[in-house]
């Protein structure tokens, strides 16, 4: 992470600028969803780039029998996720300072998750190196990225924000010349309305957003076709798509038909049901799996998307719908 990187979340802590700030439950809710049976007792989970905690938190608070680990770079950060495991009661918590890729932890993980951080380095394959190399040998990767398609404006956007903001002249500065070009950054554009804290976004928790949106000095956009090139020889052995978001919701992929998510319970979506014309579902249920993934991109255009990755003998700890997503299988790398 660049130094202007962490002194943009020093002044704009993110996701929320207070401890007094509700947890935020919906990754506890969601990793049934992906991991069959959830966390696991006795886990070792980290959390690369924890923001304030809000999300880490929650899920540590939820999950007593699971150790975790909080990485994070910005010391206001740090502060009130610390607070916030006080508050909460929750000790089965550390929050450590550092950044990937140059802060090595004596400890290997059951899971790595790390949503919104990687498309924020100037190396993303060094952090993705980083974050491998912290996996237990059976463990699982979970990554939340920005997507290519779906942020085409806002990226347009950020670049006349920095044009006319450069980052020496501080992040104050900067949000202003984002609200005086009428930019807000509204969670509708990730299928999340309201649905982040459970509430509304109040002003100061805004600014946050916003600075995080258009202020960050490194941003790249990704699609799912760039994960295998980039996790390739990093000793993982697969890698499946597992959800996008984006102004038109936020749905869990069924790339294969074989959802088992019970009906009602969220939103998914196979590829065929994005068309009506009966030609155009033949021509792409005959599609492989990673290009149905792309059909998806091409016309969902989401803002951000989810994958799964794992090593080992991590297979079988997805759920059915996860490996029905497979993008790609890797060479296994010499044990």
């Amino acid at each position: 992470m660049t130094s202007a990187t962490q002194r943009l979340y020093e002044d704009f802590p993110f996701p929320s600028p207070g401890a007094d700030r509700p947890l935020i439950s919906v990754v506890a809710d969601e990793l049934p969803l992906v991991v069959e049976g959830g966390l696991r007792d006795g886990w070792r989970v980290l959390d690369a780039g924890c923001g304030t905690g809000h999300t880490l938190v929650g899920l540590a608070k939820a999950h007593p029998k699971v150790r975790f680990v909080g990485l994070e770079p910005s010391g206001a950060s740090r502060a009130i996720a610390r607070r916030l495991a006080d508050d909460h009661g929750v000790t089965n918590l550390d929050i450590v300072d550092g950044a990937m890729p140059h802060t090595e932890l004596d400890q290997r993980f059951d899971l790595v998750y790390s949503y919104g951080v990687i498309h924020h380095l100037p190396d993303p394959r060094a952090g993705l190196e980083w974050l491998c190399r912290h996996l237990a040998e059976d463990g699982l990767l979970h990554l939340w990225l920005y997507n290519d398609v779906g942020e085409a404006r806002r990226m347009r956007d950020r670049e006349l924000v920095q044009l006319l903001s450069p980052a020496d002249e501080g992040a104050a500065l900067g949000l202003r010349v984002v609200r005086a070009l009428g930019l807000s950054l509204s969670l509708d554009a990730y299928g999340m309305p309201g649905a982040w804290a459970g509430a509304a976004l109040d002003p100061e928790e805004q600014d946050v957003f916003d600075a995080d949106a258009y202020l960050n000095p490194v941003v790249h956009t990704l699609r799912f076709g760039d994960l295998p090139e980039l996790l390739d020889g990093l000793g993982m052995e697969w890698v499946a798509a597992d959800r996008v978001y984006g102004p038109r919701g936020a749905p869990y992929l069924d790339l294969d038909g074989t959802n088992d998510i019970p009906a009602g319970r969220v939103e998914t979506v196979r590829p065929e049901e994005l068309f009506d014309d009966p030609e155009l579902r033949r021509r792409i249920s005959g599609l492989p799996i990673a290009e149905r993934a792309r059909a998806v991109e091409l016309s969902l255009r989401p803002t951000g998307f989810r994958v799964l990755a794992g090593r080992g003998n991590s297979w079988d700890k997805p759920t059915r719908r996860v490996r029905g997503n497979l993008l790609t299988r890797f060479p296994c790398p010499p044990r």
